[in-house]
């Protein structure tokens, strides 16, 4: 199994709500801020007696949401200074910030430099102020250049942005317009993600996949071919369906997760991995704060997931990777050989022109990419 060890952090708050998203996510509470911010260190100076480690290392932490860029930097410090008394981290460890471009201010990065954290992430989705309105996104065009400015002064030297395409009235020239200008700000890492309309969403129920003003499915592999294409020139390598690095700046958090590795969860609706377990806490904030403040433990749900289940998620997992699938990992899980207990699938994928075996790794063509949820059902069992 691989060695590293992640620790992933939910802040569940928005500025409001963004109309396309499926997260779990809730608009900003100040009556919760003080009592969550309590709960999480409650919880931070039990997870190793919960969940064992045997002093490993913490390689990377990562903290998402919700925007956690909303919470003020004193909070952000002390709890990564927290995790830093109750863990080991790695030399070199990944420390990672999901923020909005208007939820960020000089002073606050170089705070947040200051503490420790070493990789921001940045939701810029568009640089067309209607694509934002129509996305509900709070924050202006001029928002994301001046965010960007202000974090390399701040001194953070690994920088990633997100972008999506896709989007409602979104013609070609827009789309291609939008990488671009998010190309010209020179960061370490890109995803790009195309816009999927859950129908549980505001967006979901206004519009419908395909359907005008939505992109048909012709225009959105152009975007989606042409877009890569302008981040491959640029310097970067398509290491996931979704993301782009510049050489070294893999997301290390989210890489590991693809491969199988270990993390553990803190906060609301966090799920965690460790040895083949799997767990959630508790979605309801009110509930985690409230099992957290009388010395419970806030999980939602936890399993052990049989062998056979823990392979087919590496499939599922791996198969949207250029990396691809550890085919010895995966032996070594089941029990056997995977090249005899997934023959017929590793014959199929190479005969549809999905992937290629180059062992250990059974890896994803660029059709297989494409094709990644079709190609990991033929390991679902018959």
């Amino acid at each position: 199994m691989p060695s590293e060890l992640g620790l992933y952090i939910h802040l569940p708050f928005c500025a409001r709500r963004c109309p396309y998203c499926d997260f779990w996510a809730l608009p900003f509470s100040p009556a919760w801020a003080k009592p969550l911010r309590q709960a999480l260190g409650r919880h931070l100076a039990r997870l190793t007696e919960i969940h064992p480690v045997s002093g490993r290392e913490l390689t990377s932490v990562y903290l998402g949401g919700g925007t956690p860029s909303l919470w003020p930097a004193f909070a952000l410090s002390s709890l990564l200074a927290e995790i830093k008394k109750n863990f080991l981290l790695a030399e070199g460890a990944e420390i990672s910030l999901e923020a909005n471009p208007d939820s960020l201010s000089p002073g606050k990065l170089i705070k947040l430099r200051q503490a420790g954290f070493n990789r921001l992430s940045l939701g810029v989705q568009s640089f067309s102020p209607k694509s934002l309105e129509i996305l509900g996104r709070s924050h202006k065009p001029g928002h994301i250049n001046r965010a960007v400015q202000w974090a390399r002064q701040a001194g953070f030297a690994n920088l990633s942005l997100d972008i999506m395409y896709g989007l409602p009235g979104q013609s070609l020239p827009m789309a291609l317009e939008d990488i671009s200008r998010l190309l010209a700000l020179g960061s370490e890492h890109i995803s790009l993600y195309q816009l999927t309309l859950n129908p549980d969403t505001p967006l979901g129920r206004q519009y419908r996949t395909y359907c005008a003003p939505m992109p048909d499915e012709a225009l959105l592999l152009a975007m989606e071919d042409q877009g890569y294409q302008m981040c491959e020139r640029a310097g970067f390598t398509r290491y996931e369906i979704s993301n782009f690095a510049r050489p070294g700046f893999n997301c290390r958090h989210n890489s590991s997760t693809w491969r199988g590795g270990d993390y553990l969860a803190l906060g609301p609706g966090a799920h965690g991995h460790l040895n083949g377990c799997r767990w959630a806490n508790y979605y309801d904030v009110a509930a985690y704060i409230t099992a957290w403040s009388g010395g419970g433990e806030g999980v939602e749900f936890y399993e052990q997931l049989p062998p056979e289940q823990r392979a087919l998620e590496l499939f599922m997992l791996g198969l949207r990777t250029a990396q691809g699938v550890d085919l010895e990992q995966v032996s070594g899980i089941i029990g056997q050989p995977a090249s005899q207990y997934y023959r017929l699938a590793l014959a199929r994928l190479p005969a549809l022109g999905w992937g290629r075996i180059i062992y250990p790794y059974l890896k994803p063509t660029a059709l297989g990419l494409r094709m990644a949820d079709s190609a990991a059902l033929l390991f679902f069992p018959e």
